[in-house]
């Protein structure tokens, strides 16, 4: 690629720098005088977006070279910061060249995997675990990847850095190439950035619990995995029953594919999504202006209640509420022989005026919700609690499955303490005795939160 690469690089200046002289010589000098400016404006920000670029992504190479060799945490560590580092910096220097969107998504994604990924494995060296020989194999996937990207790189900055054409040129002319016979991503930087990312055409799959991992993308639906198909019409009647309505009130707007295939209705400041497999309600907004307040929270709670239990036959528990428009919406995650699971999350809206049911969503539900064998807990509550700070005051411990930035999930002791005045949330692993994560609680007239 790197080879080949580079001599196309220099055909493509050379030919588009052709096609610039002749559209140009037939400009005006004032209008030309004025064109100049424009681009001596911006020209300097795209001129050091690619090089920033460049620097970034040999850095990135670098890095991950020297991530191959390392085996102490006091080696590692930093390495894995400065990938973080030095990939933001990439994704923020890309997406500030003149170039198409859809010329940049495998690239971007990369640059957001080599961050996501070192986060991941910083996490982990953090709690005194080594990476696996597989962690190691992905690193050097992305190293070999980022050598080919740095080469690349490297020549577009070499190419256009002798100011022979100047970016902000190329996107400007990109228009009138075409009336000259040429093709006018092939003179430009999409063209170069369109053969960058048909290089990741044989990307492997990058599987780990990070945000950005590709099993994320590739999820399921997990309530839906044994779900037949239903008709539209099927659907319709779910909708209307869930709402209270005649089926004849909704009008179909057609479906959403992707990972959550859904039917979708609308009618009178309605809207609402029903599961193609398994006749699921995923969402339901209903638009009405709500006038005032005349209900209280428990109202508001006790109706949401009422209709997971008739939707779902299952048991919830409600967490964190807000107000907002004169309406409540309530959070809650099911829960089974006294364990909470927070990644089964349904959220309900409910009119402070009337206690109708306003808004539904249970996308994270129906995504995850399915039978788990949870294993017995290594240590005591009391053994976990020692991993709290000594600031912290236990007010009460429940188990609680959390979900990790990659859609995984770990079973936790989930301590409810006070600090002072404030309420701190802290969730320790029930096998390591680690702090997975903790929260502020924030309470106020808007209702309870977390940060």
């Amino acid at each position: 690629m790197t080879s080949s690469f580079s001599k196309r690089v220099t055909v493509r200046i050379i030919s588009f720098s052709a096609a610039a002289a002749l559209l140009l010589a037939g400009a005006g000098m004032g209008g030309y005088k004025m064109m100049s400016r424009y681009r001596d404006s911006s020209e300097y920000r795209y001129q050091l977006a690619l090089n920033n670029l460049s620097d970034y992504v040999s850095n990135i190479k670098t890095s991950l070279e020297k991530s191959l060799y390392s085996n102490t945490p006091a080696q590692q560590q930093p390495i894995f910061a400065k990938l973080m580092t030095m990939s933001e910096g990439a994704k923020n220097s890309l997406s500030q060249l003149p170039i198409s969107g859809e010329q940049a998504v495998s690239i971007q994604k990369y640059l957001a995997q080599v961050g996501d990924y070192s986060f991941y494995a910083l996490s982990k060296i953090a709690k005194n675990n080594k990476l696996s020989p597989d962690e190691t194999d992905n690193l050097k996937t992305f190293y070999d990847y980022a050598c080919e990207l740095d080469t690349s790189i490297g020549d577009l900055a070499a190419a256009y850095g002798d100011g022979s054409v100047k970016l902000g040129s190329a996107v400007s002319l990109k228009g009138n190439i075409s009336s000259i016979g040429e093709k006018a991503d092939d003179l430009t930087l999409d063209g170069g950035f369109r053969e960058m990312s048909e290089g990741f055409t044989d990307y492997p799959t990058m599987i780990y619990d990070g945000p950005f991992s590709d099993h994320i993308e590739q999820q399921k639906p997990k309530l839906l995995k044994d779900e037949q198909q239903i008709s539209m019409e099927q659907a319709l009647t779910v909708a209307a029953k869930f709402i209270g309505c005649n089926e004849n009130e909704l009008s179909f707007t057609g479906k959403t594919e992707g990972n959550l295939p859904t039917y979708n209705f609308a009618g009178d400041n309605i809207y609402i999504t029903v599961t193609q497999k398994g006749g699921f309600v995923v969402l339901y907004n209903n638009y009405s202006d709500i006038a005032k307040t005349t209900l209280a929270y428990d109202d508001a709670l006790k109706e949401a209640k009422k209709l997971l239990l008739n939707i779902t036959k299952e048991n919830f528990a409600e967490s964190y509420y807000s107000f907002e428009n004169n309406i409540c919406t309530i959070n809650f995650a099911y829960t089974q022989n006294d364990t909470i699971y927070y990644s089964d999350l349904i959220k309900v809206g409910v009119s402070m005026q009337t206690g109708e049911i306003v808004s539904y969503c249970a996308s994270g539900y129906i995504m995850n919700h399915t039978k788990r064998e949870l294993s017995t807990p290594t240590l005591s509550p009391d053994e976990a609690q020692n991993s709290l700070s000594d600031k912290l005051k236990v007010q009460s411990c429940k188990l609680a499955l959390i979900p990790t930035a990659g859609k995984n999930e770990v079973l936790t002791y989930e301590f409810n303490c006070t600090a002072g005045e404030e309420t701190v949330l802290v969730y320790i692993n029930c096998d390591t005795g680690l702090e997975e994560q903790l929260y502020i609680v924030i309470t106020d007239d808007n209702g309870v939160l977390v940060v």
